[in-house]
């Protein structure tokens, strides 16, 4: 399960991460607003732990963002605002649950599984690029109808990459949604991921190509 924390508290933010990862999710960190909807819009969470009180804005405003670009969450809010109000706002306007600063760390961790239990609506969305499916609800990907069997790495590059096909990724986008906007990557990760991700193509198809763009990022493109 992968989860969105929304936290510009540094102290409460890498307790958080590491509780959170130490009992198996794997957490990507956004300290403002603005980063936050980089990465929903780039990448697909299970749920979103959302501070209220953000550098650069109301926390709530994420919830109206989710609804606008198509992007249905689990939300659960994080905040000091306690009173009843605050959180009948927090919960009457979309997320799924509300814990108030100060929290025990094992008191979230029961909190985000409930929430994840909870199913959610997706609207079911077909990608297509040439002979290349890509189901987005369920996060598979075909060649001709046949499913395109994938490490989890390389099901994020590709996904990276079917986010704009035809179009260069940058490096740092595709990094992003496979290690996380927080995590240290060597040099050559992502050139292991793409290498094995092209011969997987290539078992399949001769007519789905990833091309570098030298110092800057990738391409999917239609071969010839």
């Amino acid at each position: 399960m992968r989860l969105l924390l929304i936290e510009d508290d540094t102290n409460i933010a890498e307790t958080l991460v590491a509780y959170l990862e130490k009992n198996g999710f794997v957490v990507d960190l956004a300290p403002t607003l603005a980063i936050a909807k980089t990465a929903v819009l780039e990448n697909s969470f299970d749920l979103v732990l959302l501070d209220r009180l953000l550098p650069d804005g109301e926390g709530m405003s994420m919830l109206s963002f989710f609804n606008e670009h198509q992007r249905p969450q689990r939300v659960i809010l994080l905040t000091a605002l306690g009173d009843v109000d605050d959180r009948v706002r927090g919960l009457e306007a979309g997320a799924h649950d509300y814990i108030g600063k100060p929290f025990e760390p094992r008191e979230l961790l029961a909190r985000v599984r409930n929430a994840l239990r909870q199913p959610i609506k997706a609207r079911r969305d077909m990608k297509t690029f040439g002979c290349l499916q890509y189901d987005v609800e369920s996060r598979a990907f075909s060649i001709d109808g046949v499913a395109l069997n994938l490490r989890r790495t390389e099901a994020l590059v590709l996904e990276a990459l079917m986010a704009r096909p035809g179009s260069m990724v940058t490096r740092e986008t595709i990094e992003s949604r496979v290690y996380g906007y927080d995590k240290f990557v060597t040099s050559n990760s992502l050139e292991s991921q793409v290498s094995r991700l092209r011969k997987n193509l290539a078992e399949h198809t001769d007519s789905i190509k990833i091309q570098t763009v030298r110092g800057m990022g990738y391409s999917l493109v239609l071969g010839s």
